[in-house]
């Protein structure tokens, strides 16, 4: 497989029919127009290239010339009569796999009355032996002989890619040749530019700003997700941690920078390790997607242990890169890989279609990198122009895949979180109840009993639709709360609400629509109790009841109680039967302090319903409040 179009890491982990589709097209039309074009009898000379003053670059796709050395042993002496020249096919050098060496020709011209210094750039950090020459006029050989199968001192200029600067003299043509020859088969594509120096620096510097952006960021996402895994240790954030930490290790192996900043002197580990760390991130990403999505409490047992034969497969086929069988090694990987991805894939598919939220995340991280991919490979078949996005559209799919699995893990926290504080919740409220009404019995319980009653009271108390505690809690809950007030002498408020022309939204929008509506009012609700003695009741239809046990009730209530109101109207639900055109709730609030004259829990329920009443008849939307 070319690392320089389709190795893991920024791409490997993309869906796999994008994927691999676009890598056999790609493969296939640079590997058929090579050989319709090399086999052609036909020799033509390709034009001499000029890069005028003020140009900045120039692309020397159409100014070269190619030629297979399938011996290996020509010299740049030789090469231009022992060698068959062909032009270089539309489709640029690509030879894919072979095991010939290959040579581009490519003439300049310099037609100014002043020297030139210009500068080649291969756009290549992976070639494993590249010999960059210029051949003067006069004779003079400048050379690189070069290549990340040789060490980083090598290369004429201190770069991640392979480069010539070079000087031409007032009116001279030379001819600049580039020679590639592979370790074991593995070709990789150039796209030849010519710079001129004071162009070049720039082009660098945002390169290498965009580069320093993405790995920067990329650090930034696995250091804080590193310290979230200090704190608490997940499964799936290990996991999620080792597939960050490898495709960021391949990146930036691939890119070049290993090999120019870490271990200069290395090329051979440096080669070893885009395979071994392009099956880190293939294992890394198999093994959070069954931790992730829960695959083992989702699949059918055959499918998990496909899911896991796979991805040790996946971790066998690192072991020829140990040798020095790059090919081979990427080879194994290809097919191994591409399965295990169709596999999480398609079951990903079967849990977003169940409304698994993890599925979610996961496929729109996948798409959005499948996007990034598409348009790389189509501007490397010249569908695209050239440009900023394009040209790093993979870099910017990799990086939204990363912070999107990222935001998924810690949605997924949340989510349980959230479950786990409902549970406290509404443990805390069975337990207030029982221990109010059952106190003797509930001592002398056990611990088995008192985990039975539990849960035997969690399901009688919850509203099943708004998540809400039911009418029947309410009915238990509010006469026992308000005999405490009466006794202990403490403040008190009890608020109701009605949704505002219910049953005009129920009849335009639908009873599914309305169901939605109730269970986001409650959300909304209960999202803005913050205290363990408040509680939301759904009392029955459109109509809900907040009990609010406060310091100082005339104070706080009211205040709090419109924040509620406002929040309700600030969600934006379309209501096309209300005259406000959204979904909006109306207000009783009454409130008790320590001198209420209040008698009963049956007259607070009557004086607050009052207050609704004339909340509603006031023109709806709005909080009436009373004191009792």
């Amino acid at each position: 497989m070319p690392r320089s179009h389709c190795a893991p890491g920024q791409n490997s982990l993309a869906a796999l029919l994008v994927r691999l589709g676009l890598l056999l097209l790609f493969a296939a039309a640079g590997r058929l127009a090579f050989a319709a074009q090399m086999s052609s009898d036909a020799v033509s000379s390709a034009p001499v290239a000029v890069l005028s003053p003020g140009q900045g670059s120039l692309a020397l796709e159409p100014f070269a010339q190619l030629a297979e050395d399938k011996t290996g042993r020509l010299t740049v002496d030789s090469v231009d009569s022992a060698a068959h020249w062909q032009p270089l096919p539309a489709s640029g050098f690509n030879p894919g796999f072979s095991h010939s060496s290959w040579w581009l020709r490519i003439g300049v011209h310099n037609p100014g009355s002043a020297p030139q210094t210009l500068l080649l750039d291969t756009d290549s950090a992976l070639a494993d032996y590249l010999d960059l020459m210029l051949v003067h006029a006069d004779g003079q050989v400048q050379s690189s002989l070069t290549g990340d199968r040789r060490p980083f001192a090598t290369r004429a200029l201190e770069n991640r890619t392979f480069a010539l600067p070079f000087t031409l003299a007032p009116g001279e043509r030379a001819t600049l040749y580039l020679r590639q020859a592979s370790h074991d088969g593995l070709q990789e594509v150039l796209r030849p530019r010519l710079w001129e120096l004071n162009a070049f620096a720039p082009h660098l510097q945002r390169e290498t700003l965009l580069f320093g952006l993405y790995f920067g960021t990329i650090a930034a996402i696995f250091l804080y997700n590193l310290f979230l895994f200090l704190s608490a240790p997940e499964r799936n954030m290990g996991l999620y941690l080792l597939y960050v930490a490898g495709m960021f290790g391949w990146a930036f192996t691939f890119r070049g920078y290993s090999l120019q900043y870490l271990w200069p002197d290395s090329p051979d580990l440096n080669n070893q390790l885009l395979p071994l760390l392009a099956g880190v991130c293939y294992c890394a990403i198999g093994l959070f997607a069954q931790e992730y999505l829960q695959l083992r409490h989702m699949a059918p047992r055959w499918m998990l242990r496909a899911h896991q034969t796979l991805y040790i497969l996946n971790a066998l086929t690192m072991l020829p890169a140990l040798f020095g069988h790059y090919s081979l090694a990427f080879a194994l990987l290809l097919p191994v890989g591409s399965l295990a991805l169709l596999q999480v894939n398609l079951f990903c598919i079967w849990l977003w279609r169940r409304g698994s939220r993890p599925a979610h995340f996961f496929l729109l991280s996948f798409t959005l990198q499948s996007i990034g991919i598409l348009m790389y490979f189509l501007r490397m078949l010249g569908v695209l122009e050239p440009g900023l996005i394009v040209e790093y559209s993979m870099h910017i799919g990799s990086f939204l895949q990363v912070l999107l699995l990222a935001l998924g893990v810690a949605d997924q926290w949340n989510t349980l979180k959230a479950e786990k504080l409902k549970a406290e919740q509404q443990a805390r409220a069975a337990e207030h109840t029982l221990n109010t009404q059952l106190a003797v019995e509930v001592r002398q319980r056990t611990e088995e009993l008192q985990l039975a009653n539990q849960r035997l009271s969690e399901l009688a108390i919850t509203d099943e639709l708004t998540g809400a505690f039911n009418r029947r809690h309410f009915n238990q809950m509010f006469t026992t709360t308000y005999a405490g007030h009466r006794r202990l002498q403490t403040p008190f408020a009890f608020c109701m609400i009605d949704i505002d022309y219910f049953k005009s939204f129920n009849d335009l929008c639908g009873h599914k629509a309305g169901d939605d509506a109730l269970r986001k009012v409650s959300q909304c609700l209960r999202s803005h109790l913050k205290r363990d003695t408040d509680a939301l009741f759904r009392l029955g239809g459109e109509e809900f009841g907040i009990l609010m046990c406060m310091d100082s009730p005339g104070r706080k209530a009211p205040p709090f109680v419109e924040n509620l109101r406002e929040a309700i109207e600030a969600m934006n639900l379309p209501h096309p039967g209300s005259k406000f055109g959204r979904v909006t709730a109306s207000f009783g609030l009454l409130t008790a302090e320590t001198d209420s004259t209040l008698s009963s829990a049956d007259e607070v329920y009557s004086r607050a319903d009052a207050l609704l009443y004339q909340a509603k008849a006031s023109g709806r939307n709005r909080l009436v409040h009373g004191r009792g």
